[in-house]
């Protein structure tokens, strides 16, 4: 029996040997991390497309090294290039989209959107701009506007105030007539006194009608409200003026900006009420925004495409190489994953401190997991994709590549699916394109076709094999993509699932534990 000084040194040497390991593990993970996702790929492309190569193997009479290439082109050609170039055209779509300079078309297609959906606030650009003079106005420092400056601008403001009250009273004849589908009598007249104000001209003149339209009433009276807190804002500014000029109040200071406020809010508590309400006046106002804000958005559009979107098609040098190194990782990986997978496998094996049985049974479990996950939704995905991009070119739909790139992507994540796109789509040809035979068209062929695909495809290709529950798989992507990015979609459920597999094989394990301690248990009181 050896004594412990013998032992001692040899305790220490394992743990001096164990924590080398250590390091040198932590710096290889460094040095070949850039490496992991393309040969993560690899493997599971290899396990799908294992069939293939066998085939391959067979027509080549035995030559490895031409079956695994062939297989390496077949899969180039019908899964990554195809990928690649949806992708691409998707990204480009997408960034001419956001920075379309055909801005007069956007323009009439949204105020023929707002006006079929009851959104249009009268003159926008005017309203916004009043909103900004008052916001001016109040957020001033205080020594930062002399009397005479802010006389002027107040009295800018009164005088947009009185422009935007007649534009009030034009839009109420508007809508008088859009409600009785006809010119009203007079027409000239009504428009004449409604730009001047005068709301009682105009109702005694529509109530005088032979058959006076029945909104004419709720119209005239939500136009009267406005006009008069319009009145009452205009009043409390020329006593602002007066004050200024008598020095009584001091632009900028805290006194001078409560003073406005109180117009403001005025102001702002008279639109609510003109627009219908605190809901539709928020809708209205989200539908309608000014020029500052939707330069505002559109640069926060452009901004986001820059740093997100735009290094994917390749915008940056260094993602460029990158991208090129990783298809290079891919390609070189399957081939050879391909040509020498058996010697590959018995060698990380025989490195493994696993024993043989639990190493050969992760293996098969990767490999099936790889087909009831990735296969089946992969398929699925791409089907769908394809089914409803031919669905949105018969449309006649532009950035048809975006939106089959958008299906495809959701089409993987549970409870969302190909629906959160041509839902959508379909409502936006309908309520926005006024198309309603083919929005309605694309709903049915959604229902019927692109969905269906779904329930047809993954119970073909799993054919029993066991899935993850639908809570778990939703959370097992929204995860992978937090923490991996967009490979996460596919890598999240596999984690999950593969981890299930390790737990069910960590139970076998404390299975046999406890079997083996009761054995022995029962012996020793056989013995005794």
């Amino acid at each position: 029996m050896e004594s412990p000084r013998m032992t001692s040194p040899k305790m220490f040497s394992f743990w001096a040997l164990l924590a080398i390991v250590g390091v040198a593990a932590f710096f290889t993970y460094r040095v070949m991390s850039i490496f992991l996702v393309p040969m993560f790929l690899a493997a599971i492309l290899v396990v799908i497309f294992r069939p293939l190569h066998d085939w391959m193997l067979e027509k080549f009479k035995g030559r490895n090294a031409l079956a695994a290439g062939a297989t390496t082109a077949v899969i180039l050609l019908i899964v990554l290039a195809p990928m690649i170039g949806i992708f691409s055209m998707a990204i480009k779509e997408m960034i001419d989209l956001v920075r379309s300079d055909d801005q007069p078309k956007a323009e009439v297609r949204l105020e023929r959107l707002r006006s079929r959906l009851g959104l249009t606030i009268p003159n926008a650009p005017l309203f916004h701009e009043l909103g900004e003079e008052l916001d001016n106005l109040i957020e001033t420092p205080p020594t930062g506007r002399s009397a005479d400056a802010a006389t002027a601008l107040i009295t800018q403001l009164r005088t947009d105030l009185d422009e935007y009250r007649q534009v009030l009273g034009e839009s109420a004849i508007q809508e008088i007539e859009a409600a009785q589908g006809a010119d009203l009598e007079n027409r000239e007249q009504l428009l004449t006194d409604a730009k001047a104000g005068q709301i009682d001209a105009v109702s005694e003149a529509i109530a005088k009608l032979p058959s006076p339209p029945a909104a004419a009433d709720p119209i005239l009276q939500r136009w009267r409200t406005m006009a008069e807190g319009i009145d009452m804002a205009s009043a409390q500014l020329g006593e602002i003026i007066d004050a200024v000029n008598k020095e009584q109040l001091t632009p900028g200071d805290l006194i001078f900006s409560s003073r406005m406020e109180d117009v403001r809010t005025l102001l702002r508590r008279q639109m609510v009420e003109y627009l219908g309400g605190q809901p539709w006046a928020m809708f209205r106002l989200y539908a309608n925004p000014g020029h500052r804000e939707a330069s505002r958005l559109q640069s926060l559009a452009i901004d986001r495409l820059e740093t997100i979107v735009l290094p994917v098609t390749g915008a940056g040098a260094s993602f460029v190489g990158g991208l090129v190194l990783g298809l290079g990782i891919l390609i070189l990986s399957l081939y050879y994953f391909f040509y020498d997978g058996p010697a590959l496998i018995s060698a990380a094996m025989r490195l493994s401190p696993l024993d043989d049985e639990y190493e050969r049974q992760l293996i098969e479990e990767f490999a099936s997991v790889s087909r009831a996950v990735v296969l089946a939704t992969l398929l699925s995905a791409l089907a769908q994709g394809l089914l409803a991009g031919i669905g949105f070119w018969f449309c006649g739909l532009e950035s048809v590549f975006l939106l089959m790139f958008l299906t495809m992507t959701l089409a993987m994540v549970p409870f969302l699916g190909a629906a959160s796109v041509w839902v959508p789509v379909s409502i936006w040809l309908v309520v926005a394109e006024e198309r309603i035979a083919a929005g309605v068209g694309l709903a049915i062929y959604g229902v019927a076709v692109i969905s269906l695909v779904d329930n047809i495809i993954k119970p073909f290709v799993l054919h029993g094999q066991s899935k993850l529950h639908p809570l778990l798989a939703l959370l097992s992507v929204l995860g992978g993509v937090s923490a991996l990015g967009p490979i996460g979609i596919l890598v999240g459920p596999m984690l999950v699932a593969f981890m299930q597999v390790l737990l069910n094989m960590l139970r076998g394990e404390l299975v046999k534990m406890g079997e083996a301690e009761n054995a022995k248990e029962a012996n020793l009181a056989k013995s005794s």
